[in-house]
């Protein structure tokens, strides 16, 4: 029984390892699921809404060709007579969207993708549009002799369907049997049902159908499966709407349905109108992971950074194309480092055999030179020895090679056989060596494999500009005439975010002694403040409190140190959310309300409306309460005139800078007037 020796110190280093590296492994895998489980899937309605609003810019291109690069995915290659070469991409199920990645086309095409090529190519599309709020989208494609539709449904369990001027199906993805109808060729086009459109839906409808809800049905489950919302949206109309999502739908009153149906116009303003300009593109990020991918801002990702992009397309195709190519590129590195790793060991192989050959044909080679060299002395040693075996074992004084010698034939023979066996080892090393060229080659190719891949899978060159907010870029913000920072919260959650965050003892907390009215802390670090920023302090916390909804043109706002703040009350009291006691001497101002919004070092911001702050500011919209226009109004009228008050060759990037969303988060409660703008017409 052969005895297993012990293992060595490696071995033991190799053994106490490899556990863990396969436990990393396990928890890295674990990771990389659950961040691709929250990471969004599909396309909304409401993305599908904003895609679609861009995607007119495509009417009048002209089909090049299709191909099919998966199961589920097509790409139609256009041409547009001013923009060029685009890529529309179109997943069943999940998404449709310009694309900028260049992947490898099939060898062989799909017939999908043949017949595609042969009744629309050289076709140009004349209308795109998404049917009644649904996740179906309609390409209506024209050429002389015909004009089709190719309808991508977007939905759970969807399809792509070429379909005649008669509505029936010429050929779909994939062939499906449903209840309600059926997806085969000849057979007649039918959507699946639609729900309400809740752009198109009057406040009366609305009513009715909250009156009409399931008795335990929440309004926040109410809009977003029979409004096709979603989750994500519901919620946002109704923290919008200042409603309580978990209020049974039929339960709720008159006034209480009439915010709902204003806070869903408000919200989906963009969409209404279809102004791309309103449009605020950005892929929500999460820990450096892309989170979600959502055409304007959410009051439930404020506080999250977040990557802008010139349009909605080029945020989907980011989020969407960029995850897939990830994955093909993980999985191809994969197989190339498995390919890699399988030529590696067969040369390391190759190359303890090159030694192995190496060193038997030296062996050989010394050996027949030590008879030789010592003929004489090998021949006394032979006559001396007896003739029972004809091949003999001799080791020579002063020196560690043993010799094999044949009797039966001369030393001078037996030094041939050593040489002629060298030959041998020497023509097995060269043999080797050719062999190791081609393994290295091998290895060459495929790790250039690796970066072909990783080359096909970069896409051209975008305008994507990641803005990293500073922390107090989620609040309102300020700077003083004399440099310090102030910032206002926005409601009771930011005002105990403000507090219980980032103020300090030796920081100035403001506010008024009106109701509703922001949390403003200036960031002093124990310095004196001159008594220009200290009205200017007042006049920022006063203009964002209620006095400014209520008409009034002043009021009173108190400061007091951080320290004399707390959130502990009395005892027997208790403090509602965002609210805070204050102890100890407070001083007062009294100060006109008005604010300004304007643009500074391409920044866009707000500040209380003293002379030495417009003065830093490169254009501005000065406002006072109690104006005609509502705040959405009002936003759109001061994204214009920032546009139109643009440098030449600068409007893009005041589009970018002052964007509807970013105006509207500035804008004081209820109803404003432009008191005065810079530069006057």
């Amino acid at each position: 029984m052969t005895k297993t020796p012990p293992p060595t110190e490696d071995e033991k280093m190799i053994a106490v390892f490899f556990p863990i590296q396969r436990k990393t492994f396990f928890f890295d895998q674990i990771k990389r699921s659950l961040q691709e489980s929250l990471m969004k899937e599909s396309m909304s309605s409401v993305d599908i809404a904003a895609i679609v609003t861009e995607l007119q810019e495509l009417v009048g291109a002209r089909l090049v060709k299709a191909y099919q690069q998966g199961s589920e995915e097509i790409r139609l290659k256009l041409h547009h007579k001013e923009k060029g070469s685009l890529d529309l991409i179109i997943e069943a199920g999940k998404r449709i969207h310009l694309t900028s990645y260049k992947r490898p086309s099939p060898r062989l095409p799909s017939n999908f993708a043949m017949f595609i090529r042969k009744h629309l190519g050289g076709g140009r599309i004349s209308h795109i549009q998404q049917f009644d709020f649904d996740r179906i989208v309609e390409i209506t494609i024209e050429r002389w002799d015909k004009k089709l539709r190719l309808i991508a449904e977007l939905l759970p369990r969807g399809n792509i369907v070429l379909v005649d001027e008669n509505g029936e199906i010429m050929l779909p993805l994939r062939r499906k049997s449903f209840s309600t109808r059926e997806i085969k060729v000849r057979k007649k086009y039918e959507r699946p049902p639609s729900r309400e459109d809740p752009l198109t839906m009057s406040e009366l409808e609305l009513e009715n159908l909250c009156k009409t809800a399931a008795q335990d049905k929440e309004v926040v489950r109410v809009l977003a499966s029979e409004l096709s919302f979603g989750g994500l949206y519901a919620e946002e109309v109704c923290e919008r709407a200042g409603i309580d999502k978990n209020k049974k739908a039929h339960e709720l009153t008159e006034t209480e349905i009439k915010a709902i149906h204003e806070a869903i116009h408000a919200l989906f303003e963009p969409i209404l109108t279809h102004e791309k300009s309103m449009l605020r593109a950005h892929i929500v990020m999460e820990d450096n992971d892309k989170v979600d991918v959502l055409p304007f801002e959410l009051e439930v990702y404020k506080t999250k950074e977040k990557v802008v992009f010139p349009s909605f397309n080029d945020a989907a195709d980011e989020f969407f194309t960029m995850h897939i190519a990830e994955r093909i590129e993980e999985q191809a590195k994969t197989e190339h480092e498995a390919e890699v790793g399988k030529y590696e060991r067969v040369l390391n192989e190759q190359l303890e055999a090159l030694q192995k050959f190496q060193l038997k044909e030296d062996d050989c080679i010394k050996k027949g030179e030590l008879i030789y060299a010592r003929y004489t002395e090998i021949e006394a040693i032979l006559q001396g020895m007896e003739k029972k075996r004809k091949i003999v074992t001799v080791k020579l004084p002063d020196t560690d090679l043993t010799l094999e010698l044949d009797t039966s034939v001369s030393l001078h023979k037996n030094a041939s056989a050593y040489y002629e066996r060298a030959k041998v080892f020497r023509k097995k090393r060269e043999g080797v060596e050719r062999a190791i060229e081609e393994t290295r080659e091998k290895i060459k190719t495929e790790k250039e494999k690796e970066v072909q891949v990783e080359e096909e899978l970069i896409p051209e060159k975008k305008e994507v500009r990641r803005e990293k907010e500073e922390w107090y870029e989620k609040f309102r913000w300020f700077e003083t005439s004399d440099g310090f920072l102030v910032i206002g919260g926005k409601d009771a959650t930011t005002n105990e975010i403000l507090v219980k965050k980032y103020m300090t003892p030796n920081d100035l907390f403001c506010h008024t002694q009106a109701e509703g009215a922001p949390v403003v802390i200036a960031k002093t670090g124990g310095k004196d403040i001159s008594g220009e920023g200290l009205r200017e302090i007042a006049q920022f916390a006063a203009s964002y409190s209620n006095l400014w909804k209520y008409g009034f043109y002043g009021g009173e706002c108190y400061c007091v140190t951080g320290e004399q703040v707390s959130k502990t009350p009395p005892s027997g009291e208790y403090l509602k959310k965002g609210g805070f006691m204050v102890r100890g001497k407070r001083q007062y101002f009294k100060t006109a309300l008005g604010v300004c919004i304007g643009i500074k070092k391409n920044r866009l911001v707000v500040c209380p409306s003293s002379a030495s702050q417009k003065e830093q500011l490169d254009i501005f919209v000065e406002l006072e309460p109690e104006g005609e226009l509502e705040k959405n109004e009002l936003a759109k009228e001061i994204v214009t005139f920032f546009v139109e008050n643009a440098k030449v060759g600068n409007k893009e990037e005041i589009k970018r800078i002052a964007t509807y969303e970013k105006v509207l988060k500035y804008l004081p409660p209820g109803k404003s007037r432009i008191k005065e703008v810079y530069p006057q017409s």
